[in-house]
C-alpha cells in the first residue's frame, strides 16, 4: 500500500530529467560551437598562408627591378584576398576575419615584430661568412574577429575584453628573391663582375688565365678585353 509521503516524494523528482537534458543540450551546443570555431579558424589560417606564400612567390620572381616586383606582389595579395572577402575582409568589412597590412621585403630589416624574435639568428653565418637564412618574403596579419566577440553558453566570452587583441597573428612566408633585369645588367658590367669578381680571384688559376688570354694580346689590358655576356650565372 502506497503512502501519501511516497507519492509526494515521487512527484518532487519529476523535473530532474528535464533539467539534466537542458544542461547537457546547452553543454553540447557550447562544445560544438568551440570545435567549429577552432576548425574553421585553422582552415582560414591555411587559406591565409597560401595567399601570403603566393605573394612572396610573386615577389621572388625576376622582374624589371625590385620596386616593380614589390608592386606586383602587392597586387597579387589584393587579387587573392578579393577571392575570399568573408575570410579576409577585402573590399567589404568582415565580422569574422581580416587579413591586412601586407609587407614584401627583407623582413629581418623591415618587420619590427619579426626582428625582435630573431635575436642572434639574423647574424648566423656559414663558413664563407654568408648569411644562412635570408629572411626575404612576405607578411600579413590575420585578425580572428570571430573569436573576439563569441560567447559560449554557461561560459561566457572566450577572452576578457582587455585581452581580445591577442587573437591577431602574423602570417609569414620566406622565398629567396631572384635578381631583377636591372640587377643582372649591372652585375655583368666591367666595374662589377671583372673588377670586383674575376680580377680578385686568388691563386694560380686566375694567373694562368691572365697569362694566356690577356697578356698574350699586346696593348690590351684585362678590363678592356672583358666582354659583358649574360649567362646563367646571374
Amino acid at each position: 500500500m502506497k503512502t501519501p509521503y511516497a507519492k509526494t516524494h515521487s512527484h518532487s523528482q519529476s523535473g530532474f530529467i528535464a533539467a539534466d537534458f537542458i544542461f547537457s543540450f546547452v553543454l553540447v551546443i557550447g562544445c560544438g560551437m568551440l570545435v567549429f570555431l577552432l576548425t574553421f579558424s585553422l582552415a582560414v589560417v591555411e587559406i591565409s598562408q597560401y595567399i601570403v606564400w603566393s605573394t612572396a612567390r610573386n615577389y621572388s620572381a625576376a622582374n624589371v627591378d625590385e620596386p616593380t616586383a614589390k608592386v606586383q606582389a602587392l597586387i597579387k595579395f589584393k587579387n587573392l584576398s578579393d577571392k575570399f572577402p568573408l575570410l579576409t575582409g577585402s573590399n567589404n568589412p568582415s565580422p569574422w576575419f581580416v587579413l591586412d597590412d601586407p609587407m614584401v621585403d627583407d623582413l629581418a630589416k623591415k618587420d619590427p615584430d619579426f626582428v625582435a624574435k630573431l635575436e642572434n639568428d639574423k647574424d648566423n653565418r656559414d663558413g664563407q661568412q654568408q648569411i644562412r637564412q635570408p629572411w626575404i618574403g612576405a607578411r600579413a596579419y590575420l585578425d580572428f574577429k570571430i573569436l573576439k566577440g563569441v560567447k559560449l553558453p554557461l561560459l561566457g566570452p572566450v577572452l576578457a575584453a582587455d585581452k581580445r587583441d591577442n587573437f591577431k597573428f602574423p602570417i609569414r612566408a620566406f622565398i629567396l628573391r631572384h635578381p631583377s633585369q636591372t640587377e643582372c645588367q649591372g652585375f655583368f658590367e666591367v666595374g662589377k663582375r671583372f673588377n670586383e669578381g674575376i680580377q680578385k680571384i686568388s691563386g694560380e688559376s686566375f694567373q694562368q688565365i691572365k697569362d694566356v688570354h690577356i697578356q698574350s694580346i699586346k696593348n690590351i689590358d684585362g678590363a678592356s678585353s672583358y666582354l659583358p655576356m649574360e649567362d646563367n650565372g646571374c
